[in-house]
């Protein structure tokens, strides 16, 4: 059965604002010296401190429904800090946990730089979708077989923009027939 996994930073929690946040700045590109700021935050709540975006409780309820009306999942697919994984883990569970965004299966529940690992059912292989503001990790989904949906909470449109490509992604999956291999 494939996954719809949500990443979190820049989909569901405004890492970039909080970071600005942290650092008392307009934007965070002004920090000076960018490194520091993530060696900074390694061992700390940070995550947990982050905002939703406005658009997050509408993505939540919108993949939910999703999942209930289709033979699908959802989940989170969320890199951690380099450096600190379980702690970053931690943190974003515990955030998660707080709004009410928990997937339903633990097993959906992923914190890995390596999301492109995650690209397919491993029983029908049919295609997970991803959906990711980073163009990386959406270039490495869709060349791994998975589909990719780049959406960043601070810039794109909600409805007009990834309702429409979830749905395109839906039918994708749904045309995909299921292997037993």
């Amino acid at each position: 059965m494939s996954v719809i996994y949500l990443d979190m930073d820049g989909v569901l929690a405004d890492f970039f604002g909080g970071i600005e946040d942290l650092y008392n700045v307009d934007h965070w590109k002004s920090i000076k010296d960018k490194d520091k700021v993530f060696v900074d935050l390694r061992n700390t709540d940070f995550f947990n401190t982050l905002n939703t975006f406005s658009t997050t409780s509408a993505l939540i309820e919108r993949v939910r429904n999703i999942s209930s009306e289709n033979d699908i999942r959802w989940g989170i697919n969320s890199s951690p800090l380099r450096g600190d994984k379980y702690n970053s883990a931690y943190w974003k569970r515990v955030w998660l946990q707080r709004f009410g965004y928990m997937p339903p299966d633990l097993d959906d529940l992923v914190f890995t730089e390596n999301k492109h690992k995650f690209t397919k059912d491993p029983v029908d292989r049919r295609p997970n979708i991803l959906i990711d503001d980073k163009p990386e990790n959406i270039d490495n989904f869709n060349a791994a077989g998975g589909i990719g949906i780049r959406y960043q909470a601070n810039q794109d449109d909600l409805e007009e923009y990834l309702f429409v490509e979830l749905e395109k992604a839906l039918d994708v999956i749904n045309a995909t027939p299921k292997s037993s291999h």
